[in-house]
């Protein structure tokens, strides 16, 4: 696979990512945040289940797999989901974005120097930048800066931080199994540990027309088809592109509130979205020329 057609896959998952809030808005009162976790991640293992089942990519040797790394991805994506919630508890939705999604590609960037001595090409820096300065516009009429909401922004911190690692320690698993296969096992054992949340909080709502549609939405989008594409792109890109790309998921979530949901728009988002768009624009533009000089080194 091509570079710039593993670029256009991450920018698809991103934004089956950015589905996840419109999701959630439409849930009952009464969904909580762990159920809905707990759903999501069960059905989407379900739904990778049934794909990789028929499409023949189940593992042949269980115990060949790098259980090492899957363990660390599981526990990605175990602690992230708290981390996140709370965090949005604490200090609202606005600065867990932006810290949160903002962090990612900057601590990617510090895993990968530090663990494998790898630094992130020129383009990676200014298209971050012009990511960052995006994500910032988005959610500056809202985002607070009291002492208060400063401490407790260690919590979106420290959720960009286990993303990163995720993304940096994914692609060590997927050199074993497929991207589909990966996220599959990584979900049901994610599932399996985070069952007893169950019996803490009320399911019922799940049984309701619009629960079944939430939770079969949130599951088979956001997780199956989200994390098939996102990571089979981040195969082929690397983890330090591919978290910059990533931050197309705002860009979606965005216009999903604007199109779909009637929320208002003021000209500090859009120039926030001009700017995540000129980032993805540089970064695929850099991945195109890449490729072709690749192509010209092997002619």
């Amino acid at each position: 696979m091509t570079t710039f057609r593993a670029a256009i896959l991450l920018l698809l998952g991103a934004l089956c990512f950015s589905t996840t809030g419109m999701f959630q808005s439409i849930a009952p009162e009464d969904a909580s945040p762990w159920i809905v976790g707990e759903t999501r991640m069960s059905v989407g293992c379900l739904c990778l289940f049934a794909w990789c089942f028929f499409s023949h990519k189940l593992p042949k040797n269980w115990k060949a797999l790098p259980w090492k790394y899957i363990a660390v991805c599981t526990g990605c994506i175990l602690a992230y989901s708290p981390l996140f919630f709370f965090s949005v508890k604490a200090v609202g939705v606005s600065t867990t974005a932006v810290v949160a999604i903002g962090v990612t590609p900057l601590w990617t960037a510090i895993i990968e120097k530090v663990v494998y001595g790898e630094a992130p090409p020129i383009r990676w820096y200014v298209a971050t930048f012009l990511a960052l300065a995006g994500i910032v516009h988005m959610n500056a009429e809202s985002f607070d800066t009291s002492s208060s909401s400063l401490l407790y922004s260690i919590l979106p911190i420290a959720a960009g931080f286990v993303y990163a690692v995720l993304l940096v320690v994914t692609p060590k698993v997927m050199e074993h199994i497929p991207a589909e296969t990966t996220m599959m096992i990584v979900m049901g054992i994610a599932s399996v540990v985070m069952f007893p949340v169950i019996f803490l909080f009320p399911f019922d709502w799940i049984f309701t027309t619009k629960g079944a549609v939430v939770v079969v939405g949130i599951g088979l989008i956001s997780v199956g088809l989200a994390f098939s594409l996102f990571m089979t792109g981040l195969k082929y890109t690397g983890s330090v592109i591919g978290a910059t790309l990533g931050l197309a998921e705002p860009i979606g979530a965005s216009i999903i509130g604007i199109v779909f949901l009637g929320e208002p728009v003021s000209k500090l988002q859009i120039g926030g979205l001009h700017l995540l768009f000129a980032s993805i624009i540089l970064l695929v533009f850099g991945q195109i020329l890449l490729r072709k000089k690749t192509k010209a080194e092997t002619e």
